[in-house]
């Protein structure tokens, strides 16, 4: 039995061993789909440690950082890429995106115009830029529409861009204009609640209660707790 187990535990460290950097990335790219980030957090870290410098890595472990809510964190990966390349338009963009979620959109802005000057078509810095104005204070949702064209100018099938455009849309009063930007979205992603509760309320706003209400019940089935609120104030039960 003891053999048994001497011959198990190594094989398993046999495996261990044998695992590149590349095998820890793919593995964590697998846990980042699926929105396992702490997982791919960990995996990214052990694709990094067998290889400090490789930009892609930082870049995805930053990334999955981010999205778990860990920008502080997120910001040193993002940092070391641009260390290492200084020509890295995607590490600005999405450095910038954390700037927003601080406040700090000043920083943001100027993290996104580094990001075009490097590449003129990345789609997520001119997101990023449309964010910037529009959450700033007060906000400017002309600047922050201009930002969003750009984006669905160069690809028209960004779902993110089109929904951020319908708010901005909707802040400037052309409820017609917003919901077909909702409507886009949802093409794009039939389980985009975030659309779904805003077409709600550039319908409510045009008069069509009904048609509202439809899209906040959805939006609620698809996590919107915002939608509950709408429906008990404005929904016949």
């Amino acid at each position: 039995m003891r053999y048994l187990i001497l011959v198990f535990l190594l094989s398993q460290s046999f495996l261990s061993f044998s695992q590149t950097a590349e095998d820890y990335y793919k593995q964590g790219l697998e846990k980042f789909e699926s929105k396992e980030y702490k997982e791919a957090i960990e995996l990214f870290s052990q694709a990094i440690s067998n290889d400090k410098t490789n930009i892609d890595y930082l870049l995805k472990r930053g990334e999955a950082k981010f999205k778990s809510g860990k920008g502080i964190l997120a910001i040193q990966d993002f940092n070391k890429v641009i260390q290492l390349d200084a020509e890295n338009s995607q590490a600005y963009a999405l450095r910038s995106a954390i700037y927003v979620n601080m406040k700090d959109y000043k920083g943001a802005i100027e993290d996104c115009m580094k990001a075009l000057e490097i590449d003129p078509k990345n789609e997520l810095a001119y997101v990023r830029m449309g964010d910037a104005y529009f959450s700033q204070d007060p906000a400017d949702y002309i600047e922050a529409m201009k930002a969003y064209n750009y984006a669905i100018n160069l690809n028209p099938k960004n779902k993110t861009a089109l929904h951020n455009r319908g708010i901005a849309k909707k802040e400037l009063k052309d409820y017609h204009g917003a919901i077909d930007d909702f409507n886009k979205a949802i093409i794009l992603d039939a389980e985009y609640g975030s659309a779904y509760m805003n077409r709600g309320i550039g319908k409510s706003l045009l008069g069509d209660t009904p048609g509202a209400c439809i899209d906040w019940y959805l939006a609620g089935e698809m996590g919107q707790s915002e939608a509950n609120d709408y429906i008990a104030s404005r929904c016949n039960q």
